[in-house]
């Protein structure tokens, strides 16, 4: 029997084998000496699934190694995988900080398993203690491996020559808070003339505070705050931030995350999004130029295929990369309307320029359901953007606010109660929840920056409408309230 005949492995097909396996261990020293003068400031949004984790990147003194800060790390040991995609790491596991922002599953239960596989440097947290069994064995892992542990809030900073790390939040309200959201770490990373804020799961109550301590929020990348719930990026959260680019660490969820509120608002304000369920791991490089994004895959063909291996290039596989300034350079403009949070005390006269209250039913229905809504009349003469403008009552129990690009292009615009636009049909331009009540209403109607547009006085108690015969209060030429002549009025119509 002749061996060659069987032997797959002929000298030829040897050969060749040796000769790509000396290329290989050409190409994997080499890149190993190249790639050190890779190093980036850069921003990564990590893929982890239903969590949130984010790796920042900054250049160090030699200009080719980097500091690397880990910032919460999802549910799982996916964290690991993400991390390893990044190719950041060379031939090194080290992490200089790992920070988690609040003690939630969804930001620590992979980081038991980072300080495992990982050196740590410094490990960063609010000192809030957490219940769950991620909580106590990320303890336990920090205890074993003696890493140093420090706790930062607000006005604390973390520096590594011209960069910086901006503690904004949690002050000790919000630490003391009993939803654990409230005192997520905000930060702010100041690094080569761009600014990154990294928000956790930031709720309103964060966001309103931050804005009231009047703190320069404006961004180039926002890590959105909560996976785009609707418990948090609001409208002048994000109106003061304007970020270029946004990123949403999210996966399969049941909570509606991203949602389209939040989608609208980002897409208002001009900024470019990426989510991590759909683009995978997205590498935002602060400092470099190139157009579009790249998706980086591995080439064909068994040569190139072991060099990936080999080089670890196969790792940029599921990794978009973006450039910031490169984005800049196609910054869209923003349409985010921002708005001030108004009072119904004021001694300021009303203005009457542009819109006025028309028409009012606070009465109950011929069928006795509810029948309330409220008409404007447009007197400007042209389309009004009534974005954040607010109808509220004395109380403030009533508080209207307008959505984004809400535009008053017509002659009339009707508000209805919910249950009266179901039941009646009046094909209301907006819809509120509240009530109005049946005597002494004062009604008050601001725009975004809560200058006093028109009011409807109610002391002590309303001289027009019938309740019995269901006929609204309406307003004639003159501005003078009347009771209508029609039987539930005339929505969206002239008064008479």
């Amino acid at each position: 029997m002749n061996p060659e005949k069987i032997n797959p492995f002929n000298k030829k097909t040897v050969l060749e084998l040796c000769s790509i396996i000396v290329v290989g261990f050409i190409i994997w020293n080499f890149f190993n000496l190249f790639n050190r003068s890779a190093a980036d400031n850069a921003v990564y949004f990590l893929n982890v699934g239903q969590g949130d984790s984010q790796l920042l990147t900054i250049k160090g003194e030699d200009k080719k190694s980097e500091i690397k800060i880990l910032i919460d790390g999802g549910r799982d040991r996916r964290v690991l995988t993400a991390l390893d995609d990044t190719s950041v790491f060379k031939n090194e596991n080290y992490l200089d900080i790992v920070l988690i922002t609040h003690e939630d599953f969804d930001h620590i239960g992979g980081i038991a398993s980072v300080l495992e596989n990982y050196d740590v440097g410094l490990f960063v947290w609010n000192g809030r203690e957490g219940e769950s069994a991620a909580f106590q064995e990320l303890k336990k892992v920090l205890s074993a491996k003696k890493i140093p542990t420090i706790v930062l809030l607000e006005g604390d900073k973390i520096r590594y020559g011209d960069a910086v790390l901006k503690i904004i939040s949690p002050d000790k309200n919000l630490l003391a808070s009993k939803e654990s959201n409230d005192a997520s770490i905000v930060l702010m990373e100041e690094v080569a003339d761009t600014k990154t804020l990294l928000t956790g799961d930031a709720t309103f109550l964060t966001e309103k505070v931050l804005l009231e301590k009047g703190y320069d929020l404006k961004a180039d990348i926002l890590k959105v705050g909560h996976h785009g719930s609707k418990y948090s990026s609001s409208d002048n959260f994000v109106a003061a931030i304007r970020p270029v680019i946004s990123g949403i660490g999210v996966g399969k969820n049941n909570y509606g995350h991203p949602t389209e509120r939040v989608l609208d608002v980002l897409n208002l304000a001009g900024s470019r999004m990426y989510r991590t369920d759909l683009d995978g791991t997205v590498k935002i490089i602060l400092d470099k130029e190139f157009t579009g994004t790249t998706d980086k895959k591995i080439n064909k063909g068994f040569l190139a295929a072991l060099g990936a291996i080999m080089t670890g290039s196969y790792r940029d596989e599921n990794m978009k990369t973006v450039s910031l300034p490169t984005t800049k350079k196609e910054e869209k403009s923003s349409n985010l309307v921002s708005y001030k949070t108004c009072s119904f005390k004021t001694n300021e006269k009303p203005k009457r320029n542009s819109v006025i209250f028309n028409e009012i039913a606070w009465m109950g229905a011929l069928t006795g359901a509810t029948h309330e809504w409220l008409e404007l009349k447009n007197i400007s003469g042209g389309s009004v953007n009534m974005s954040g403008w607010q109808i509220l009552n004395e109380n403030e129990k009533l508080k209207i606010i307008f959505p984004q690009q809400k535009m008053f292009d017509n002659k009339f615009f009707v508000l209805a109660r919910n249950a009266a636009n179901e039941a009646l049909s009046l094909n209301a331009d907006l819809v509120f929840t509240g009530a109005i009540r049946n005597e002494g209403e004062a009604l008050r109607l601001f725009d975004n920056n809560c200058n006093l547009i028109d009011e409807v006085k109610g002391n002590p108690k309303w001289q027009f409408g019938d309740n019995k015969t269901k006929r609204p209060m309406a307003r004639d030429k003159n501005l003078n309230w009347f009771t209508s002549y029609v039987t539930l009025g005339t929505p969206g119509k002239e008064n008479r």
